[in-house]
């Protein structure tokens, strides 16, 4: 079971646009400065949550998630793990985005490790014999590990459980660490 991770980002953004052009404010030399608190979720779970706090003075009014609508509360929760965009707005119209992940929490040395070396870094296999070591994490390729597992490709004899093939995609999916 995965544990639920904090994190705090800063960010200092210089608006790059304006929505206003009837108010002809210059948007361009504006910051909108703001932290992000995350709360991670747990693989396939809609539990991370993403607060947004602007610095105070900043003029920050309205926040936004995805493509979602503007709100006045900059709290989004109820979160599957994955990359959300985050907008802000100040009153002039001026606005600022940046992506943020919410991950899984899945760690490669406790979950992701002892499915490989009891289903891949086999005789056979990925042992270094015949074909990618898979007992050296520099050797992995996440993106083609995940693609093959989801796909039952790999391992050959499929004999991985959906909760396996999972917890290999949100690894994958939360920047493939060496965690």
């Amino acid at each position: 079971m995965s544990s639920f991770l904090f994190r705090t980002l800063i960010i200092f953004l210089v608006v790059a646009g304006c929505d206003n052009e009837t108010s002809r404010v210059d948007c361009e030399n504006i910051i909108l400065s703001f932290e992000v608190q995350i709360v991670d979720s747990e693989c396939g779970l809609a539990q991370g949550s993403i607060v947004v706090i602007p610095e105070v003075g900043s003029g920050i009014m309205r926040f936004k998630l995805d493509d979602g609508p503007f709100s006045s509360v900059g709290s989004f929760r109820d979160l599957l793990p994955g990359v959300y965009s985050i907008t802000v707005e100040n009153a002039d119209g001026c606005f600022s985005s940046k992506d943020v992940l919410v991950r899984s929490g899945i760690s490669y040395k406790d979950e992701v490790e002892p499915i490989i070396r009891v289903s891949c870094a086999i005789s056979g296999c990925h042992d270094g014999i015949s074909n990618v070591d898979y007992r050296v994490f520099s050797n992995f390729n996440p993106g083609d590990m995940k693609a093959r597992t989801q796909s039952r490709n790999m391992p050959k004899e499929g004999t991985l459980t959906q909760d396996e093939i999972d917890a290999i995609a949100c690894w994958v999916d939360d920047g493939a660490l060496n965690n």
